[in-house]
């Protein structure tokens, strides 16, 4: 038996059945099955009775449950005060220069666990879920795409991120309230098409069909910071919905005429350790009310 096996047994437990307790696990259900059949075929006998309405502790369970937390709470307890006593206790957390969700968590985490470092890995664009999946680093930031095979990091939604035109401060758009896609087709727009659903790109080339000079499709997705900047000094166009424009200076945002939106969340492996448990619902609670507005 090992550590995993017996959070979840007390989780599922908590809960009154497997489905209630995924969230609070950082694990699929399938993935709990497994590890209390392993458990309960270690100990020789059945840990839950199992309904159509959940689950409760059989006479073992019960037994096993008290001492499963007893022991968690001990051994937490002795290598809290030896990581401590090393200042040893951090985290990993994947920094890139445009992705920026991660930040406002980062603030809130350092002041609610002062005693936990965070360690700030610096990577290139689109590494951060390899380097989660490798444990190069404990906790990245990604979004929703449609990328549709199997991944071996877990995603957790944090905000969604409204796309709208990036335009410079003079720019003769810059005084609207919002723009459809047809009132950017005068004018040079610049897309990243690795960083959109299919369905928004195939709507902006329909949009633009009759000017297919005035779009430009960049697949330099490392240059998105170079990107904004150069837009902001020009007359082009940028369609995005990544957060970090917000602090590019000379550019108006424009909301697009449509309900196209970016969810912006944090990955990371399961089993999720204490630390990496903290930081997720740090994470929750940072974005229970909306950051970026």
């Amino acid at each position: 038996m090992n550590d995993e096996q017996l959070r979840i047994l007390i989780s599922v437990a908590d809960h009154g059945s497997f489905s209630s307790a995924e969230e609070s696990c950082f694990m699929t259900k399938q993935s709990m099955f497994k590890q209390i059949a392993k458990l309960e075929e270690e100990v020789g006998c059945p840990l839950f009775i199992r309904s159509k309405s959940g689950v409760v502790l059989s006479e073992a369970g019960r037994i096993f449950y008290d001492g499963a937390k007893k022991a968690l709470k001990e051994k937490e307890d002795l290598i809290t005060r030896c990581r401590r006593a090393q200042n040893a206790e951090f985290i990993r957390v994947g920094s890139v220069e445009h992705q920026v969700i991660l930040d406002p968590v980062n603030t809130a985490f350092a002041k609610k666990y002062p005693e936990i470092e965070i360690r700030r890995v610096v990577h290139p664009n689109h590494s951060g879920e390899y380097r989660v999946s490798n444990r190069i680093m404990d906790v990245g930031e990604t979004f929703v795409s449609d990328q549709e095979e199997p991944v071996e990091y877990n995603f957790t939604p944090l905000c969604d991120i409204h796309y709208a035109a990036a335009v410079s401060i003079n720019h003769p758009l810059s005084g609207k309230k919002s723009v459809s896609l047809k009132d950017l087709v005068s004018y040079q727009t610049i897309v990243m098409p690795m960083m959109m659903r299919r369905s928004y790109l195939e709507e902006i080339r329909n949009a633009f069909a009759k000017k297919p000079e005035n779009l430009i499709e960049s697949m330099n997705v490392d240059s998105q910071v170079e990107t904004a900047f150069a837009v902001s000094e020009s007359r082009q166009i940028l369609i995005t919905a990544n957060p970090f424009i917000r602090s590019v200076g000379d550019l108006v945002l424009i909301p697009l005429e449509n309900d196209w939106i970016r969810t912006y969340g944090i990955i990371y492996l399961e089993p999720a350790s204490e630390t990496v448990q903290k930081y997720i619902r740090t994470a929750k609670e940072t974005y229970r009310s909306p950051v970026w507005e």
